[in-house]
C-alpha cells in the first residue's frame, strides 16, 4: 500500500508539470505564445509601435530640413566689432581685409566725392577712402545757412549736404577724410558726426583736414584756416580723430616751385606737438623731395606723425616718389595720387634689386643696416645696427679705393680734401698730390657714382671755405644727376669762431643742404653755435679720444648730447681705454626713442 502510494504521486507530479508546459489557449481557443514572440521586435516593440515610431521620426527630419536653412539664411552676420574713430587707417584697412599689410602705398583714394553722383561712385569703387569738402551752404553770401554741404571752392552750392552724406558712407566699410574750406563749417559738421557717431556708431577712422598755415609759394593776403581755433574746436566738440593740419599751397612751375622751409614746419610742430591725436601731414608730392631736409625733420618728431602725399593737376616723377618711399617707413606715408602715376610707382617699389635711393642727409646706420630692406645680404658686416662695428677707411689713391669698393662690406670713407697747387681751387684727395695722377674728389664721386650699389658713406673733411664752396657743388651736381645715393658727412676746419660756423652754415644752405654737418670740437666741453642747434640736418660732433673727460658724471653729460647728435670719437694711441670702456657701456644702456650713434674711428679701422 505504500508503494501504491508513492506510485500515485509520481504520476500526479508528472501531470502538473506537463500542464504547466501546454501552451494555454485564448478566448478565442487559439494558441498565442508562438505567434506572440513573432510579433515582438528588440524584445518589447510591436509591429505599430514600429510604424508610429518611424513616422514621428520622419517628421523630425522634414522638420530639421525645412527650420534649419530657413533660420541658416535669415540669421543676420555677426557684426564688426566697434572701430574707434580716432583709430590708425592702416590699421583699420588691415582688419577690413582691404589690405594685405601696414603699408600706406595700399591704401587707394577717391578724390573730391562731394556731389551725391560722385559720392555714388566712389561708394560702388574699389577706392578704400572717400575724400570730401565740406563748406556751408551759401558760405560768404547774404543766403548763407548754418549747413554743412559737400563742395569744393568756388562752389558754394550742393546737392548733397553733410548729414545725407554720412549717412551714405556709413552705410559702407570705407574710411573717410574731411576737408574743412572754412572755419565756419567746422564746429557744426563736428557737432553733426557726434550725433551719428551716439545714434548709430561711425566705427571708421576720421580724417580731419583743414590748411592751417601759409605754405610754398603763397602770398600774405591768402588767409589758411585759423588753426589755433580749428584744434581747440576738434578738441571740444569731437577729438576721437585723426588730425590732417596742411599747408596753402601753390605750384606754378616755372615761377613758383619754392619747397617748404624751416620756419614752415617748425611753425607747425608748434601748433600739434601737444595735441594728443594721431597726426598726418598732408604735404605737395611735387616739393616734398625739394624740401625732405625739412619734412623728414617734422616726421622725426613723433612715432604718431605720418605723411600723406597729394598731388595737383600736374603728376609727380616716379624716382621723387621712390625717393620718399626709400627714406621712409612703409606704414607712415600715405600716397594720395592719381593714375597712372599711382599704377606705375607701385610696379616701380615692387621691383627686387632696384638702387635704393637714399638721402645723402640721412642715417648712416640706416644705410648700412636698412631696417625695411628686403635683401639680408645688403651689409653683413654691421649687424643689429651696432655702429661701433662700422668700418673707417682713409682714401688717399685710387688703386686703394677700388680695393675697398671691390671688397663689398661696406662702411665710411674719409677723404681728406686738399687744394691741387696746380690747379687752384679743385677740390683733390689729400696724400694723392706727388702721384703722377693726382686723385681729385670728382674721380671719387664718378667712381663712387659707378658703384651705386656699394655700400659706403662719404665723410668729406675739407680745410678751407673755398674747398667747401668746390665741394659742395660737386656733391649738388652728382645728385642731380642721380649718382649720389649714399650718406655724405661733410666737415670744415677751422671753426673756432662763431662767425666761421655761421658761414660753415650758410654754404652748406646755399650750394647743398643734403648732407650731415660735423663739427669738429678742439675743447671740452664742446660748444654748440645756435646757428647750429636751430638746423633740421643731423649734426655730428667729431671729438679726439684724448679730449674726453675721465669721469662718469661728465661723460654722462657727454651721452646726453647724443640725444640731439651723433658722436664720432676718433681714438689713438694714447686713449683710455678706460673711457672707450664707460662710453660703450653708456651708450648700451641709453634707452628712448633718439636715433643718434656713437661711432668710434681708430687706428685700426
Amino acid at each position: 500500500m505504500g508503494e501504491g502510494e508513492d506510485n500515485q504521486r509520481v504520476e500526479r507530479i508528472e501531470r502538473g508539470t506537463e500542464e504547466r508546459m501546454r501552451p494555454h489557449s485564448n478566448h478565442q481557443g487559439l494558441s498565442s505564445g508562438p505567434k506572440r514572440d513573432q510579433d515582438l521586435y528588440l524584445g518589447c516593440l510591436t509591429k505599430q509601435h514600429l510604424i508610429m515610431i518611424s513616422v514621428a521620426v520622419g517628421l523630425v527630419v522634414l522638420l530639421i530640413i525645412i527650420i534649419v536653412p530657413a533660420v541658416v539664411l535669415t540669421k543676420k552676420p555677426a557684426p564688426p566689432p566697434a572701430v574707434s574713430t580716432g583709430e590708425d587707417m592702416l590699421d583699420f584697412l588691415l582688419q577690413s581685409g582691404d589690405i594685405s599689410k601696414l603699408d600706406g602705398l595700399l591704401a587707394t583714394w577717391y578724390h573730391r566725392a562731394n556731389s551725391k553722383e560722385e559720392m555714388n561712385k566712389a561708394l560702388a569703387s574699389d577706392a578704400m577712402i572717400l575724400e570730401a569738402d565740406v563748406t556751408l551752404e551759401g558760405y560768404g553770401t547774404p543766403s548763407e545757412k548754418p549747413i554743412p554741404i559737400m563742395a569744393h571752392p568756388p562752389d558754394i552750392y550742393s546737392d548733397n549736404t553733410l548729414d545725407q552724406w554720412l549717412d551714405a558712407v556709413l552705410a559702407s566699410r570705407k574710411g573717410m577724410k574731411l576737408d574743412f574750406k572754412s572755419l565756419e563749417s567746422v564746429g557744426l559738421s563736428l557737432d553733426l558726426l557726434s550725433q551719428k557717431n551716439s545714434s548709430r556708431g561711425i566705427n571708421r577712422p576720421v580724417w580731419l583736414n583743414a590748411d592751417i598755415l601759409r605754405g610754398p609759394n603763397v602770398p600774405d593776403f591768402v588767409p589758411p584756416v585759423n588753426g589755433t581755433r580749428f584744434l581747440q574746436l576738434i578738441q571740444e566738440k569731437f577729438s576721437d580723430v585723426t588730425l590732417s593740419p596742411g599747408w596753402k599751397v601753390a605750384y606754378a612751375p616755372p615761377l613758383f616751385t619754392e619747397t617748404y622751409t624751416r620756419t614752415m614746419v617748425e611753425n607747425m610742430y608748434d601748433m600739434i606737438k601737444d595735441v594728443p591725436q594721431r597726426v598726418t601731414f598732408p604735404v605737395h608730392v611735387l616739393l616734398v623731395r625739394s624740401g625732405w631736409q625739412h619734412i623728414s625733420w617734422l616726421l622725426s618728431q613723433s612715432s604718431r606723425f605720418s605723411l600723406t602725399l597729394w598731388q595737383g593737376s600736374v603728376h609727380p616723377n616716379i624716382v621723387d616718389l621712390l625717393f620718399v618711399r626709400d627714406n621712409s617707413h612703409p606704414a607712415r606715408v600715405y600716397y594720395d595720387i592719381y593714375e597712372p602715376t599711382l599704377s606705375a610707382f607701385k610696379e616701380a617699389a615692387r621691383q627686387q634689386g632696384r638702387l635704393r635711393r637714399f638721402y645723402p642727409g640721412g642715417d648712416l646706420m640706416d644705410f648700412l643696416h636698412p631696417t625695411h630692406n628686403s635683401d639680408p645680404n645688403f651689409l653683413s658686416t654691421v649687424t643689429h645696427g651696432n655702429s661701433l662695428a662700422v668700418r673707417w677707411f682713409t682714401v688717399t689713391d685710387q688703386t686703394s679705393l677700388l680695393a675697398q669698393l671691390s671688397d663689398g662690406t661696406g662702411g665710411m670713407l674719409v677723404v681728406q680734401v686738399a687744394s691741387d697747387s696746380r690747379r687752384p681751387g679743385v677740390p683733390l684727395v689729400q696724400g694723392s698730390e706727388k702721384s703722377s695722377e693726382p686723385q681729385t674728389l670728382q674721380d671719387v664721386l664718378q667712381l663712387l657714382g659707378q658703384r651705386a650699389d656699394v655700400p659706403w658713406g662719404v665723410y668729406l673733411q675739407v680745410h678751407t671755405v673755398q674747398l667747401l664752396q668746390a665741394s659742395l657743388t660737386l656733391l649738388h651736381s652728382a645728385y642731380s644727376r642721380e649718382k649720389l645715393y649714399r650718406p655724405v658727412w661733410v666737415s670744415m676746419e677751422g671753426l673756432q669762431s662763431r662767425d666761421n660756423t655761421k658761414e660753415y652754415v650758410s654754404t652748406v644752405e646755399k650750394l647743398f643742404p643734403y648732407i650731415t654737418l660735423v663739427l669738429k670740437e678742439k675743447n671740452w666741453p664742446p660748444q654748440i653755435p645756435a646757428t647750429v642747434t636751430g638746423l633740421s640736418q643731423r649734426v655730428a660732433l667729431h671729438l679726439n679720444a684724448a679730449l674726453l673727460p675721465k669721469g662718469k658724471e661728465e661723460l654722462h653729460s657727454l651721452m646726453g648730447m647724443m640725444n640731439r647728435y651723433d658722436l664720432i670719437v676718433e681714438e689713438d694711441t694714447k686713449s683710455s681705454a678706460e673711457v672707450f670702456t664707460v662710453l660703450k657701456g653708456l651708450l648700451s644702456q641709453r634707452r628712448g626713442g633718439a636715433n643718434t650713434n656713437l661711432y668710434v674711428i681708430s687706428d685700426q679701422s
